[in-house]
């Protein structure tokens, strides 16, 4: 099981590849049956085909993202939550919770968006 300093290095690329549209990048810090629910409760991306179309999809949505808090992490478990910056929109918050195999790679991410959790 990845340590640590292993899944705050693996959720901090997730944000720096996030955040400069990078889907080859995004995509290869999961694995291939990974599962992404964004957001959560609406649509569920299974395998990482699924997931490289969502993420290449998302890459052409002009935006940025930055960390609003320390990255938290218990066992194979991480969360953090970001400030969502887009043209048009108000701010929003996306609180992000992975889920990590032996590798370090992430095999669940469920993403909890709240356009009001900045306000």
């Amino acid at each position: 099981m990845p340590d640590r300093a292993e899944i705050v290095s693996a959720v901090e690329d997730y944000v720096k590849c996030l955040g400069s549209h990078d889907v080859d990048g995004l995509v290869a810090l999961f694995a291939p049956d990974a599962v992404q629910h964004e957001p959560l409760g609406g649509r569920t991306y299974r395998g990482i085909e699924e997931i490289r179309e969502f993420d290449t999809a998302n890459a052409q949505v002009d935006f940025t993202v930055s960390l609003l808090g320390p990255i938290s992490v218990t066992g194979k478990y991480a969360a953090m939550q970001l400030r969502v910056q887009r043209a048009g929109i108000p701010d929003f918050a996306a609180t992000d919770v992975f889920e990590f195999d032996e590798n370090g790679k992430i095999i669940s991410l469920s993403v909890v968006l709240d356009p009001q959790a900045l306000c």
